[in-house]
């Protein structure tokens, strides 16, 4: 295959990643070990954290 073929395979990859990005989302949650190991991943991101921090501690 040349470049153009896999150009097109990975937009067409992204854009249905995108469109039903929301059905994967919850079927990735569904699962308990990879649902720790997102929010583990996410808790590493300093703007999460600190949003989900903040929204704790909200009085």
């Amino acid at each position: 295959m040349n470049k153009w073929s896999y150009s097109l395979i990975a937009v067409t990859a992204g854009w249905l990643a995108y469109r039903y990005r929301y059905r994967i989302a919850d079927w990735a949650l569904r699962i308990p070990p990879l649902r720790k190991q997102l929010v583990r991943f996410a808790l590493h991101i300093p703007a999460v954290r600190n949003a989900l921090v903040s929204q704790m501690l909200r009085p």
